[in-house]
């Protein structure tokens, strides 16, 4: 009876060995590969314990373990092609399942090839893309400045760098350094250890990655590989780009291509000429205003605090913030926001002293360092020009201005302190209604930041209420369901597409998940007709953008309820509720009228059947500068093109 029982567990064996191969054929995530191989292993050696090692470039990392402590461990190696990228270990059971468990583990090991090599050419690919944008916009038709800046920027996203700068002097004098994400320090550090025991390595005009010396400080900041890669040829070099990165050998060798050719194409559309006539002022000027940058603005601070020290004086700053900055972009562009601060930078100039120093310190934000004067000089120069300004039409762009104030030694004892109470200040001032100025005190801070405090309790729990009435509109409806957060992840999707910062990307995410909240005041009978509506009742339906606006109106989210205000309106005008048309949209609203769109396309709704994913994307393509914005319709196409798993509706990041 013995051959027959072997038999039998033999076919059983073959079976379960057959099962788990083809889980493992259609597995596409590691953890699942590596559970699947192990729990087959465990079931046909009849194991009690077990765990799947994985070796990586960090070492071995232990990727799925079931039951206790492994001794009397069996070990196969997983293993194709002769190179060993993992280990199955086991505990108990018997030998006679050997074989299959080889077989299970050569098969992990090809799914572990593919999953590699896949990844590699995803990287390939978004590596390509990455540098022929990067080719563009450097080559593209820019100022000087924003050539270099760009430049550098692209270097740090095609090499995954924590920084980078031009280095544009000689062995032994650095020169101008221009940086993008390095402190004023470790700035001057790099090009110290470029210019100096570095420079022989890229003398031959060959690039050069590697580790960081051991002794640079700026290693410490966890910096600890660098690239550096001549900027021009050997008889008219414009300097050196260095990309510093947390990769102890710097960069890999495509890296170190990708940078020479940036370089290359960095260096035959600056030209060197053009390049040295303005690299000091880039050091320290802000190309859009020509005020000091914010670079420029923390050494010089630090300065005439410390001479106010010394001759028994004071300095106060005056920080100006542009009100309706973001409404003006999102409206006209971002072309238009610095016009206005740029507009406005020329309008101070006469107004000031020589002696006094205006730098811009954000994006709408200018500030004045006024030496020799109190907090009360600074005050009454903040007014003047405050209300000269209303008076200037041309520089209207329907924006404001609002102006904190502080002085040093008087009411901060440091200049960080001094540039924390002017921006203090100016928090009060825009929290308060904006066009005014507010001169900084330490008790009346305190007791308004206690309100806010408070008020902002109370905003939360009504902007949860209001979160949930956006849910309970969806769920009126089984069509409906999860369509907010749908098209608040499309939204957000398509905004990253367009390069808005992350803030303006997760209000975008925001007012998508809000922008139907307005339908609480619609009727239910309304939402599920299945037919279609009567006039009067479309203009019932078509209130619901503006009810939403008004229930966001008593919140913080007061940029958000512009979104969601204008989300219906459509590119020629036809649109509701305002019929506004082209970039008189909010840019936020464009997007969500596209991500709306496209989801409300792909799902039934009571008055009709959804359409496939490829139809609504083709009918959102033809409705491009007609219903659509074109720009946001271009990056929903890129989107597709690139991935489309990514921007369905039912995609990863659902």
């Amino acid at each position: 009876m013995s051959a027959p029982h072997k038999s039998h567990d033999g076919a059983m064996a073959t079976e379960r060995l057959a099962t788990a191969v083809r889980s493992l054929v259609d597995a596409d995530d590691v953890d699942q590969m590596c559970t699947i191989t192990l729990r087959a292993a465990m079931d046909i050696l009849g194991a009690d314990a077990g765990r799947v090692i994985l070796h990586g470039d960090g070492g071995d990392e232990i990727r799925v373990a079931v039951g206790g402590p492994l001794k009397a461990v069996v070990e196969e190696p997983i293993a194709a092609g002769g190179r060993r990228v993992g280990l199955v270990q086991l505990a108990g059971g018997n030998d006679g399942g050997r074989p299959a468990v080889r077989v299970l583990a050569a098969q992990l090991a090809l799914k572990l090839a593919n999953v590699e090599t896949e990844r590699v050419a995803l990287r390939q690919r978004d590596r390509a893309e990455r540098f022929a944008e990067a080719i563009r916009e450097v080559r593209g038709d820019r100022g000087t400045e924003e050539s270099v800046l760009s430049m550098l920027t692209h270097a740090c996203r095609l090499t995954g760098g924590s920084g980078a700068a031009l280095v544009t002097g000689l062995p032994g004098d650095p020169g101008p350094v221009v940086s993008v994400d390095l402190s004023d320090e470790h700035r001057q550090e790099l090009g110290d250890l470029v210019t100096g025991e570095l420079s022989s390595l890229i003398s031959d005009g060959r690039p050069w990655s590697g580790p960081v010396p051991s002794e640079v400080g700026f290693r410490e900041a966890g910096m600890a590989g660098l690239a550096l890669v001549p900027v021009g040829d050997q008889l008219d070099r414009i300097g050196t780009l260095a990309v510093v990165t947390t990769k102890p050998g710097g960069v890999d060798a495509d890296e170190l291509d990708a940078l020479a050719a940036l370089a290359d194409h960095a260096a035959a559309a600056l030209g060197a000429a053009a390049l040295r006539e303005r690299l000091e002022d880039l050091g320290t000027v802000d190309p859009a205003t020509r005020f000091f940058n914010a670079r420029y603005f923390q050494t010089r601070l630090e300065q005439e605090c410390h001479r106010a020290l010394r001759n028994q004086d004071m300095v106060s700053l005056l920080v100006l913030g542009v009100d309706g900055l973001d409404q003006l972009r999102s409206a006209s562009g971002e072309h238009a926001a610095v016009a206005a601060v740029a507009a406005l930078a020329e309008f101070l100039v006469p107004r000031l002293r020589a002696t006094d120093v205006g730098c811009r310190t954000g994006s709408d934000e200018l500030t004045v360092i006024l030496p020799d004067s109190t907090g009360m000089d600074a005050y009454r120069i903040a007014e003047r020009i405050r209300s000269e300004l209303s008076a200037e039409v041309a520089l209207a762009h329907g924006v404001s201005m609002s102006a904190g104030v502080a002085s040093f030694p008087d009411q901060a004892g440091t200049a960080d302190q001094l540039a924390a109470a002017s921006r203090t200040a100016l928090g009060l001032a825009r929290r308060h209604g904006g066009d005014r100025t507010f001169l900084f005190d330490r008790e009346v801070a305190a007791m308004i930041d206690e309100e806010d405090r408070r008020s902002q309790v109370v905003e939360e729990s009504l902007i949860t209420t209001i979160s949930a009435l956006a849910v309970a509109v969806d769920e009126r409806h089984h069509t409906t369901r999860e369509h907010s957060q749908n098209v608040g992840r499309i939204a957000a999707l398509i905004a990253r597409e367009m390069e808005l910062d992350p803030v303006r990307v997760e209000e975008v995410r925001l007012a998508g998940l809000l922008h139907d909240v307005g339908k609480i005041g619609v009727s239910d009978e309304l939402l599920t007709r299945e037919g279609p509506l009567e006039p009067h009742e479309w203009d019932e339906m078509r209130q619901h953008p503006e009810i939403g606006y008004r229930m966001l109106s008593g919140t913080r989210l007061r940029d958000v309820r512009w979104m969601v205000r204008h989300h219906h309106e459509r590119w020629d005008g036809a649109g509701y509720p305002h019929g506004l048309d082209g970039e008189r949209i909010p840019l936020e609203s464009r997007i969500l009228a596209v991500a709306n769109a496209l989801d409300s396309m792909v799902h039934d709704r009571p008055y009709r059947m959804a359409m496939s994913f490829d139809d609504a994307i083709t009918t959102i393509s033809d409705r491009s500068g007609s219903q659509f914005c074109p720009a946001t319709v271009e990056a929903l196409l890129r989107l597709v093109e690139r991935d489309p798993a990514w921007i369905r509706p039912d995609g990863p990041g659902a």
